[in-house]
């Protein structure tokens, strides 16, 4: 039996399919009754638990052979990965495949690479087979800027003229559930990018194609983006350290690009270009 944390997310909800496709026992652990009724609805046993609220976790766990996890950027998300850690190892999971970032290490430059990193060490030591996926920027981050492509033809990010390795979230599940699903996967570390890096500007050129229209990256600096993201609600800790990542892209650091999709699923990641066109009415003026 396989446990998905994390079902309802972008990433999550991809294991879920992939894993209901090859017919495996699973459940996901689900705190809000609506979401909750959506899984149901599409033939998934869910469970009632909270990574908040660590007492509720045995119980989601019984029965439990291996875990699936993936964690929203929160503040709180140690924490949360380590509730659980914790009550993996005591209910007897075998194998314990979580969601990280690339480069993540307790020692990582990036704030958001030592929270990962710090989560991964504590599987490491806890006895459990473990399986680490660790992606670069998500290509399915874009669809956060729909509506302004849609209204206005413009995204807006931070990346200078750098290069990113946009990875698939699709393609990243895929890694995770041939962890999930097949031997030889154990206590490996799986940093994972799409099949090529792209400048701002080839994203925009992608998504013109894709929707019929010109679509124009406007690079913006790092304070903007700040004030954007905190503007949006997220804590200015959280923002602070999307910034360090997005730093990471002008000296060129995100624009290595990895054949590992390609060698655990045996299939090429998707291009940028197969996810616009894939997305395209998102990307579309009505």
């Amino acid at each position: 039996m396989i446990l998905v944390v994390g079902g309802t997310g972008t990433i999550g909800s991809e294991v879920v399919r992939l894993l209901r496709e090859s017919k495996v026992p699973l459940k996901a652990l689900v705190r809000d009754a609506a979401k909750a009724r959506e899984l149901s609805a599409r033939g998934v046993e869910t469970v009632a638990g909270d990574l908040r609220e660590p007492q509720t976790l045995p119980a989601a766990l019984r029965g439990v052979d291996k875990v699936f996890v993936v964690t929203p950027l929160v503040p709180d998300q140690v924490r949360m990965r380590s509730a659980l850690i914790a009550a993996a190892k005591a209910a007897g999971v075998k194998h314990f495949v979580m969601s990280t970032g690339i480069g993540a290490a307790p020692d990582s430059p990036v704030q958001i690479g030592r929270w990962h990193g710090e989560n991964q060490k504590q599987v490491q030591e806890s006895g459990m087979a473990w399986t680490f996926v660790q992606p670069g920027f998500f290509m399915q981050n874009l669809l956060m800027y729909a509506q302004s492509i849609r209204d206005k033809g413009e995204f807006y990010m931070p990346l200078g003229e750098g290069k990113v390795g946009w990875i698939d979230a699709r393609d990243i599940a895929a890694v995770a559930a041939r962890a999930l699903t097949m031997p030889g996967h154990e206590n490996r570390a799986y940093p994972v990018t799409g099949p090529q890096a792209l400048s701002g500007s080839e994203v925009a050129a992608a998504l013109s194609a894709a929707a019929g229209r010109a679509v124009h990256y406007v690079a913006i600096t790092l304070q903007q983006a700040k004030q954007a993201m905190t503007g949006m609600g997220m804590p200015e800790s959280l923002a602070d350290a999307m910034n360090e990542l997005y730093a990471l892209a002008p000296p060129g650091h995100l624009a290595g690009v990895l054949d590992t999709v390609q060698t655990v699923t045996g299939r090429p990641a998707r291009t940028f270009a197969e996810f616009a066109k894939d997305h395209a009415a998102a990307f579309r003026k009505a």
